[in-house]
């Protein structure tokens, strides 16, 4: 949710722009002011993080509003009738300049450049990665990959076929970019999928190693054991 302060003189500007951002569903409008003093009141108690601020107010400009107001989280869009302080605008470094009547179509581009980014959806065991496998690419379900162990500034990704490919991504990109759940961290050089743990054996000076369904040796790194119980377990 964004909270933005409307900053006007003029009632009819500042509900024209609260019903321009009455379109935008994340759009938190914190309340209006027509003159310096009470908007400064305002962003001090609801730190904004957008002020839409006329630039000639009665008596005042938009520019004492940024002289007095030093927030490092608040981004400044002004909202004018007139083009002759855009210059001085940008050089407040104000995110935007905005000239009255504001087009929805602007203000959307405005808004977009300070609206988090929504999260990727994470993938399921079922959802396709693609690999190339030999002098062949293809699609892959993720659970056919049983492990990805790391080979420098690569990874091999062991698959339930048998085959393998090398793939020029590291460990952490594949934790960040597989399904949750699906593997699991068990030494700083291998992922491991649950299928593919047939034993874990015990060694000797506490040391620990999965034994996977296709005959290799994992070691477990000590930092990774108390995750791995845990998530085997789960």
């Amino acid at each position: 949710m964004i909270r933005c302060l409307i900053v006007d003189d003029e009632a009819p500007a500042r509900l024209e722009m609260r019903q321009l951002l009455s379109a935008h569903p994340d759009v938190h409008v914190v309340g209006e002011a027509a003159g310096i003093a009470a908007a400064l009141e305002l962003a001090a108690r609801h730190q904004p993080e957008l002020v839409f601020l006329d630039i000639q107010l009665r008596g005042e400009t938009g520019f004492d509003f940024v002289a007095r107001h030093d927030s490092p989280t608040t981004r400044i869009v002004f909202v004018t009738a007139h083009d002759q302080h855009a210059i001085r605008g940008f050089e407040c470094n104000a995110l935007d300049y905005l000239l009255k009547p504001v087009r929805p179509e602007r203000l959307k581009s405005t808004l977009e450049r300070v609206a988090p980014p929504a999260p990727a959806a994470k993938p399921t065991a079922q959802d396709p990665v693609f690999l190339k496998i030999g002098n062949t690419t293809r699609f892959v379900p993720w659970a056919d990959i049983l492990r990805v162990v790391s080979e420098g500034n690569y990874s091999r990704v062991h698959l339930a076929t048998g085959e393998s490919a090398l793939i020029l991504r590291p460990l952490k990109d594949w934790l960040a970019l597989c399904p949750d759940g699906l593997f699991c961290r068990a030494h700083r050089t291998a992922l491991v999928q649950r299928r593919n743990i047939r034993a874990i054996h015990t060694l000797a000076e506490e040391k620990r190693e999965i034994l996977t369904t296709d005959e290799a040796r994992i070691p477990i790194g000590r930092t990774y054991w108390s995750a791995l119980k845990t998530w085997i377990a789960s």
